[in-house]
C-alpha cells in the first residue's frame, strides 16, 4: 500500500518513526522523500486508517 505524505526530510521521518515502527514494525515501511508526493509504502495487511491516524497526529497527511 502506498499513501502520499508530507514526510519531507530526515527530521520528518524522525517525528513519525517510533509510531510507524510500533504500528508497522521496524523496516516494514519506507518513504521516498525524493519524489514530489513523498510516498509512504507499507504492507497491505495493515489497516490504512491506523496509518492515517499516525500521519494525522504528526500533521504529515498530504493534502
Amino acid at each position: 500500500m502506498t499513501l502520499d505524505s508530507k514526510i519531507n526530510c530526515g527530521g520528518c521521518i524522525a517525528k513519525v518513526q517510533s509510531d510507524l515502527n510500533a504500528l508497522l514494525g521496524e523496516g516494514n515501511w519506507s518513504v521516498d522523500t525524493a519524489l514530489p508526493n513523498k510516498p509512504l509504502t507499507f504492507s497491505d495487511d495493515v489497516d490504512v486508517d491506523d496509518v492515517l491516524d499516525v500521519l494525522e497526529a504528526h500533521n504529515m497527511i498530504a493534502e
